[in-house]
């Protein structure tokens, strides 16, 4: 059995002034662990704090479990036509490829939905492709990918949460009121479409940022943001119709922010689902991660990783290592930080019968 292990990591530091950097913000980290151990995190590097900024998306590798990072590899830069690059996602599928997927100013003003995908590891990328067709632009205005990451299914399928605003609403702000829904392509990423729309009930208020996680059984489950103070959730069948179970899941108090979910099954211990985010409901602080061994019924690990600080938190699994990451922000990301762990270390917390 291996020793309980955690390790915090400084990842980016946003602060012109302090530090030199080109960026003033880090925003809305997304990872993904490849088949070859590889670590990618990404984000949007904005040059202001606004969701409406000028900002790029780029990349950094790890192939030592988190502990160093390559160079920057940019995949996309703000223009004077479409300044905001925003809501990056990824996912590999079982042939090995990585899909990267982004939007244009929110899918607004003439703003695509974006692929891009590498063979290669994430070293290379291809060309940007224009997926924004599938992504039902005559039924809304504002469109957003997760954020982030993305799944592949056991059956091969890759599937993407996203949020939009129907075109209905009129009203602004731009970005809502919001519904939900899934976007997935059952051909490796070459065609796509979009599942089911989950909108607002009596229960749960305008859901927006949301991540998907394949249940032990097979079924998909959505951990969802939403304006009330606590997470959402719907579980379906394929990932795209059918939704059951749809509404709040008050166990897991939010602060309206972005939290992330993810699966891991450590030789000889059970299929655990774990869900990162700022444990609050009002400020976006005290970072902690759950785990929950009866998909979603019950969450009976809980380990606290960062009590003073917050912001969106994204989780990734490397299976081979046994590592856990967690990366989130603080300060709006100004500054981000990673969270390094291993099953042990969550088992070794609250134990929540």
């Amino acid at each position: 059995m291996a020793e309980p292990r955690l390790e915090l990591h400084d990842i980016w530091e946003a602060d012109p002034e302090s530090t030199g950097e080109t960026y003033a913000r880090h925003r809305i980290p997304g990872m993904i662990v490849t088949a070859a151990g590889t670590l990618i995190i990404y984000n949007e590097a904005r040059y202001a704090g606004s969701d409406r900024a000028l900002m790029d998306i780029f990349c950094q590798r790890s192939e030592d479990g988190g502990e160093s990072f390559g160079e920057r590899i940019y995949l996309a830069y703000g223009s004077e036509k479409h300044p905001t690059m925003n809501n990056p996602v990824m996912m590999q599928d079982r042939n090995g490829r990585i899909h990267f997927l982004y939007c244009e100013d929110y899918g607004e003003d003439g703003g695509r939905i974006l692929r891009r995908y590498s063979d290669d590891d994430g070293i290379t990328w291809s060309a940007p492709i224009d997926i924004t067709e599938y992504t039902m632009p005559e039924f809304r205005t504002c469109f957003a990918l997760g954020p982030g990451h993305g799944i592949c299914l056991r059956n091969g399928m890759l599937l993407v949460p996203i949020w939009m605003v129907p075109r209905f609403y009129e009203a602004p702000p731009k970005k809502g009121p919001t519904v939900i829904s899934t976007l997935y392509s059952k051909d490796n990423g070459e065609t796509w479409a979009m599942g089911e729309i989950l909108g607002s009930n009596l229960e749960l208020q305008t859901p927006n940022e949301t991540v998907a996680v394949e249940l032990s059984d097979g079924r998909i489950y959505l951990a969802i943001r939403c304006d009330n103070a606590w997470r959402a959730k719907a579980i379906s069948l394929n990932g795209y119709s059918g939704w059951m179970e749809y509404g709040p899941e008050k166990r897991l108090h939010d602060p309206r922010c972005f939290g992330s979910i993810t699966h891991i099954q450590p030789e000889g211990k059970p299929y655990t689902l774990l869900f990162a985010n700022c444990e609050n409901k009002i400020k976006r602080k005290n970072v902690v991660v759950k785990g929950s061994v009866d998909n979603g019924k019950t969450w009976t690990l809980r380990r606290v990783i960062d009590a003073d600080r917050g912001g969106y938190v994204e989780i990734g699994v490397d299976h081979a290592r046994g590592n856990i990451y967690v990366l989130y922000e603080d300060r709006g990301g100004v500054t981000d930080h990673m969270a390094i762990f291993n099953y042990e270390w969550l088992e070794e917390g609250e134990q929540n019968g």
